[in-house]
């Protein structure tokens, strides 16, 4: 919980994406909310990798559900984090690759009225364009701020999603509640505001 707050505290709407059926997924969720920052579902999918880190935690959906599976589960994980408008994936490399279960996955998010944005774990997911094909408001993962966890690393991240930003007028940057990606935020604001970046919430985001 101490390491999550810290991004509470950033004086911009950085948006929370929360695993489902986690220890602390309500506590930090209704922190947030109290906190004014807008939350997701962090919704967990299966990766290509297997090992002991590549396990995408509780409520994961994998290519060896059935169709009705694969929409209950992701029916009980939005249901384990409550009034989110949206979500992106966590991991996911092998599942977002497969039309079917993303057809499934998204069904549900048309019927709930819910955005979709592609974490691009992968570069063959078909997140983006199977949200399309359906009329999901859906948006792509830009940059990975955090793939290695130090202050310098994450600040150059923030300074390639700001030109990402001032480039095409849109950018979106995914990180992990890492001390070091708190301060380099709270480091990188100023300089980022004044170089015309305009933090937003994900959900304007999506088209």
């Amino acid at each position: 919980m101490p390491r999550d707050e810290q991004f509470l505290k950033l004086q911009i709407p950085v948006t929370l994406s929360i695993l489902p059926m986690t220890p602390h997924a309500r506590d930090i969720a209704a922190e947030a909310v109290a906190a004014g920052k807008p939350i997701i579902l962090h919704l967990p999918m299966e990766p290509e990798v297997g090992g002991p880190h590549a396990d995408p935690g509780p409520g994961a959906i994998t290519t060896a559900m059935n169709d009705a599976q694969v929409q209950a589960q992701v029916e009980a994980d939005l249901a384990a984090v409550p009034s989110v408008p949206g979500a992106n994936n966590h991991m996911g490399s092998k599942a977002t690759s497969d039309p079917r279960v993303m057809r499934d996955v998204l069904e549900v998010f048309k019927r709930d009225n819910l955005f979709f944005i592609d974490s691009m774990t992968s570069p063959n997911s078909v997140g983006f364009s199977t949200a399309r094909d359906l009329g999901v408001p859906t948006a792509t993962r830009d940059v990975f701020l955090d793939n290695q966890a130090t202050l310098p690393y994450v600040e150059n991240q923030l300074r390639n999603a700001q030109a990402v930003a001032l480039r095409q007028g849109t950018a979106i940057a995914i990180g992990h509640p890492n001390v070091a990606t708190a301060q380099a935020l709270d480091a990188m604001i100023p300089e980022m505001k004044a170089a015309g970046i305009t933090f937003v919430p994900a959900a304007q985001l999506v088209r």
